[in-house]
């Protein structure tokens, strides 16, 4: 039987499971690969903090801005990257393909 190890959506006390952008979930889970609106397929490569917006507390947790990178899987290949607040809102703009 093949066991599942146990994945945990915390990470420095925000809740990194997905990023809502209009009616798009965006997953945060490594493993899971997700489709674009125009078919190309992409999964979550890492996460860093935006160390030009300084911490927040909010609720006893200190709180930062993240920008999340995404990697498209197909033959053209690429990177896209998000950045979201310190409630783990995406931020408008924020979108850039590198």
């Amino acid at each position: 039987m093949k066991s599942e190890a146990k994945k945990s959506n915390v990470m420095y006390g925000q809740d990194m499971g997905s990023i809502s952008i209009g009616k798009i979930q965006l997953s945060l889970n490594i493993d899971e690969v997700q489709t674009s609106t125009k078919g190309r397929p992409f999964r979550i490569s890492g996460s860093r903090m935006n160390l030009q917006h300084p911490a927040k507390w909010i609720d006893k947790m200190e709180m930062h801005h993240f920008i999340h990178t995404f990697k498209y899987l197909d033959e053209q290949g690429g990177f896209f990257e998000v950045e979201v607040d310190y409630q783990n809102k995406y931020i408008n703009n924020s979108l850039k393909k590198l």
